[in-house]
This record gives structure tokens, sequence and C-alpha cells, in this order.
């Protein structure tokens, strides 16, 4: 019979497994705990890191006021206007017929009432044919403002001198009530908005100076805080902040076009002048 010698068991220590299993513990906690202070840290004032957006001051969208065919769109994408200039003009043939038709109503009930006046002078009128006369006027002189109104709408003139953005329809086009037209904006005023960090409304003011660099001209413009919103967002704990450009016309450079965008600088009060070298705002 053979005997079987006992042989001791061997235990296989994992080292070679456990510093890497370790090394890559501590990798990712150190990972972990940079992500949570790059989250954590503020971002600095002065540093030019917050973008902003250029929006005119004074921009609409014409929508038409009548249902009618378009007879001439004098303006096109890019085109600057004067206040007063023509942006649109109706076929209005009907409505001028009708204002020709309620001001000879009107020219005829005044007619009818001079009569009733003058036997009512002789009486030979009943006062409620007088009074009938006298009310048949001033339906005709309503009648005839309505169309006057109408024939009015019959051309839309600018607003305010500017620039238009966009147009929606062409020459010749029939349009309804309501329909989008084009839109314009005013290029002679523009702000600027940004979003900055909510506790920096312990010192960030209306009236507060900015600057802009803006990517599509590349050039400084200084600026001053307007407005402020009413309300922060309590995720990101931040808050949108209006600026007004002080000089958003360029002779000899590129004009600036809503919907520009750049870098904003606020240096924050305790900032040295020696410390920061602040840019010239372009004329």
């Amino acid at each position: 019979m053979t005997r079987f010698m006992h042989r001791p068991r061997v235990q296989y220590l994992d080292s070679p497994r456990r510093p890497l299993r370790q090394t890559l513990l501590a990798i990712a906690a150190i990972c972990v705990c940079a992500n949570a202070l790059a989250q954590s840290a503020p971002t600095l004032p002065g540093t030019g890191g917050n973008r902003a957006q250029l929006v005119a001051v004074r921009h609409a969208v014409i929508a038409s006021e009548l249902t009618a065919n378009i007879s001439s769109l004098p303006v096109r994408e890019g085109q600057p206007f004067r206040k007063g200039d023509t942006l649109v003009s109706y076929d209005c043939s009907l409505n001028r017929a009708r204002l020709e038709r309620a001001t000879q109503a009107e020219a005829a009930a005044r007619q009818k009432l001079a009569v009733a006046d003058q036997l009512d002078t002789l009486g030979s009128i009943s006062q409620a044919d007088l009074v009938q006369a006298r009310a048949a006027v001033s339906v005709a002189r309503a009648e005839t403002g309505v169309e006057q109104v109408m024939v009015r709408r019959c051309t839309i003139t600018a607003p305010y001198a500017g620039r238009v953005g966009e147009t929606y329809v062409r020459a010749a086009e029939h349009v309804t009530e309501g329909k989008e037209l084009l839109s314009i904006y005013d290029d002679s005023a523009f702000e600027l908005e940004t979003i900055v960090p909510s506790r920096w409304m312990a010192w960030l003011k209306p009236g507060y100076p900015m600057q802009i660099t803006i990517d599509e001209t590349g050039r400084h413009y200084a600026a001053r805080v307007v407005r402020i919103a009413g309300t922060v967002d309590p995720v990101s704990q931040s808050v949108k902040v209006i600026g007004r450009l002080s000089h958003p016309r360029n002779g000899d450079g590129a004009p600036l076009l809503p919907g520009m965008s750049g870098s904003v600088r606020i240096d924050p009060p305790s900032a040295k002048a020696s410390a920061l070298t602040p840019l010239k705002p372009t004329s």
C-alpha cells in the first residue's frame, strides 16, 4: 500500500495584483477629487471667461395687418433704411374704392342734413326726421374713418432707422392677416447679455463698467451694466446681466449684428489698475 505523503498547502499570495488594484483605486479617487474641486472652484472676475451675446435694443417682427397681395417689398436682408421709409406696400385697389364710396356717402348725408336744417328753420320737418338726418351723418363719418384706417395700412413704414434682419415673404405673394413679413432692428444701439455668478450681485450694480471682445470683429467695446435680471437660477447660482455698449458703431470696422458673441471682462472693485491692463474701446 502506497503511503501518500502529506504535502503542505501552498497559499498563493496575490501580491502582484494587490498593488495594481490599490493604484487604480487611488487614481480614481484623485480624479473624483479633482473634478469636485474644478466644479466648486469659483470663476474669478476680470478673466474675460464669461461669454456674452449681442442683442439690438430695439427690434421687431413686422406682421401683416391686411389680407391682400404684396405689390412692393423694396427692402431686403441686411439693407439699411431710414425712419419713415416704405418697407411693404399692398395692392389696395379694393380698399381705396371702399374709401371713395364711404366718402361719397358721407357727402350725401351732409347734404341731407343741410336740407333738414333749412326745413327745421321753416318748421316744415319733424324733430324725428331731423335727428335721423344728424345720425346718418355720424354713421357715414365713422364709416369713412374706418376705410381711411384700412387704406393707411396698405403701406408699412419704418418706425425707426435701422436694418432689415430677415424677410419672410416676396413681392406678388398673397398674405393673410397676422402673417410675419420681415424682422427689423435698430443698428445704432446694442445690448449684451451674459451670465455671471449670483454672488457678484454684492458689488455688481447698474452703471458698473464692463468690456467685451467680439469674436466676429476682433474688437474691444466698452459697456456698462444697465440692469440685472430679477431672478437667480438656484441650480447654477447664476444671474443674467444686461449691459449697454457705449460706442457700437465703427467707421472702419465690420458692423455689429444681433447674435454676435464674445468674451466679457468685468473687473472686481478690489482689482488694481496696475494688475490688469485696461482695453481701449473702439470709437
